[in-house]
């Protein structure tokens, strides 16, 4: 797949409109898509009670968050129609099952691992926390992150950054994860928790970059799945992390690594189906 149509199908950089993801709308998002419904952005307000005035709201912005999230998709006659039908990834059927205002932690990083894909997260997201996780590092100024963007969009304009860090700030949107932080201009990253816990959500999700980025394959390197999906720099994991992640993995028989090839090679222990069903199992 080229990079230009890898990029046409993430989120645009303003596609949230100011807004910040409220995990409650969130809620009301993924309930819409269980009934199976279908509604233009007038519609959709009416049957969840997210905002939305006569020409602009917050309808639009959090349908875009859950897609970027990996919690739903639109239905291919929906997409470029007015009337859309939001359906359940098997990532949001589980959420909506088992943690439907997206309180848990591992919920609210996975939905983060999502927006930064590169294929189907969003684009300031993805060029914040993959493809410029290396120049930026784990802390930067909030004016270094600003001109980042701006030599990416070639716009001078301030606050390309829109809501990104302020979402991690808020109690009602992703403050569990909290993976951005501000204090003083300096904008933090979190690496993500090595814990038992969360393991079989890192593994989920990574099962499902090899089924999207690499279909025909059975064994992947795993450096190619860093390379172009950002299995270890999105979670900002050292080489040592990264180690101790495919050994968890690899205990809890969701992945098989063959530590005979140099590069390692991966490939699954489990479908990427049973592997999403299963991310709450280990949650104490």
């Amino acid at each position: 797949m080229s990079s230009d149509r890898k990029q046409s199908k993430r989120l645009p950089r303003n596609f949230h409109k100011s807004f910040k993801p409220e995990r409650h709308y969130i809620y009301a998002m993924l309930q819409f898509a269980a009934a199976g419904q279908t509604g233009d952005f007038q519609e959709i307000a009416s049957a969840t009670g997210i905002p939305m005035g006569t020409s602009s709201g917050k309808v639009p912005a959090i349908l875009d968050y859950c897609r970027g999230m990996g919690l739903i998709c639109l239905s291919t006659n929906s997409e470029r129609s007015s009337k859309k039908t939001p359906e359940l990834t098997p990532f949001g059927r589980v959420v909506l099952l088992e943690d439907p205002f997206l309180k848990c932690e591992i919920t609210q990083w996975l939905a983060h691992f999502n927006m930064c894909s590169p294929i189907s997260g969003a684009d300031v997201w993805c060029h914040t926390f993959f493809t410029g996780a290396q120049s930026l590092g784990s802390n930067c100024k909030r004016e270094q992150l600003e001109g980042h963007l701006s030599l990416i969009y070639g716009l001078s304009q301030r606050n390309l950054i829109g809501p990104m860090v302020g979402m991690y700030e808020d109690e009602a949107s992703f403050k569990t994860c909290s993976v951005l932080s501000e204090f003083e201009g300096i904008i933090s990253k979190k690496t993500a928790p090595i814990l038992d816990e969360l393991g079989r959500g890192y593994g989920a999700w990574i099962l499902q970059l090899i089924k999207d980025f690499f279909p025909t394959h059975h064994q992947v390197p795993i450096t190619d799945i860093d390379k172009v999906a950002g299995w270890r720099t999105i979670p900002g994991w050292s080489i040592s992390a990264a180690i101790s992640i495919l050994d968890l993995l690899e205990k809890k028989g969701i992945i098989n690594v063959d530590r005979h090839m140099e590069p390692w090679l991966v490939n699954a222990g489990v479908s990427t189906e049973q592997a999403w069903k299963d991310i709450y199992v280990d949650m104490i």
